[in-house]
């Protein structure tokens, strides 16, 4: 069996924060992702989750460190090469995944198609028609996400998201929203229910409560007063010794 390949590094990265510039939120991560891979990260709120994951999409560059992603260094690409490695990228905000407020969920889940491929609606209508089916959103395609279920609003970002069918899938927190039915409908898909459409063989999610990630992810980190902590797989978490993993493990008890 050949050797999986890295997806995603960071090196020595010291992690910006979002709302003071020059400031380090998260420091010393050194991590690699392997292909294949499901990796939890979890964080209490306001840790830094979601510029980490945005760092390592390459949407935001680190203030120190390298950040290489499907073996190309992020720092050096010029925008066709930064064009070109996004298309393998797909990434889920959390509260309703940012869809732009004006367009339709049809018209949200065709930017990616449409952008990519420089071409209009009409040429990408079949493909269209079948990423609407497979996430269960045909009767909502005409609707603007203010008109939708905010779990069918997250459903409809990850569709985005996947619409190019992506090598890896980062999750900013995407559970949090979702009532349970929503939240397994994720889980069994990411853990492989056939849904009509693929779902990547890698996936990165960061949450603040890791009990629903359990039985989806291989390994785990987390962010503990803006340091990096890789705690390894899941036989790990079964006594853990650090307060903040024992909380984040807790806050699916204080909501069952």
């Amino acid at each position: 069996m050949a050797t999986p390949e890295p997806v995603l590094e960071m090196h020595g990265c010291t992690i910006a924060a979002a709302d003071e510039a020059g400031h380090g939120r998260v420091r010393d991560v050194d991590w690699c992702v392997l292909s294949g891979e499901r990796w939890v990260v979890g964080g209490l709120p306001g840790s830094g989750k979601t510029r980490l994951l945005e760092t390592a999409a390459g949407l935001c560059p680190p203030l120190a460190g390298q950040v290489r992603l499907l073996g190309r260094d992020v720092a050096t690409l010029g925008e066709r090469e930064a064009r070109v490695l996004r298309r393998q990228v797909g990434f889920v905000y959390g509260d309703g995944g940012r869809l732009m407020s004006h367009l339709t969920l049809a018209q949200n889940l065709a930017l990616p198609l449409c952008y990519h491929r420089n071409c209009e609606l009409e040429a990408v209508a079949d493909e269209l028609d079948q990423l609407l089916a497979a996430f269960g959103l045909e009767a909502m395609a005409r609707r603007l996400p203010s008109q939708v279920n905010p779990a069918f609003r997250q459903r409809a970002a990850l569709a985005r998201a996947l619409a190019l069918q992506p090598q890896v899938l980062l999750l900013d927190n995407p559970l949090a929203p979702l009532n349970t039915a929503h939240t397994h409908w994720w889980l069994d898909f990411l853990n492989g229910t056939d849904i009509g459409w693929p779902c990547p063989a890698t996936v990165v999610a960061v949450t603040d409560d890791l009990r629903p990630w359990l039985d989806v992810a291989g390994r785990f980190a987390l962010i503990r007063d803006t340091r990096w902590l890789v705690v390894g797989g899941r036989e790990r978490l079964s006594a853990p010794v650090e307060p903040v993993l024992r909380e984040l493990l807790a806050a699916g008890n204080a909501r069952t």
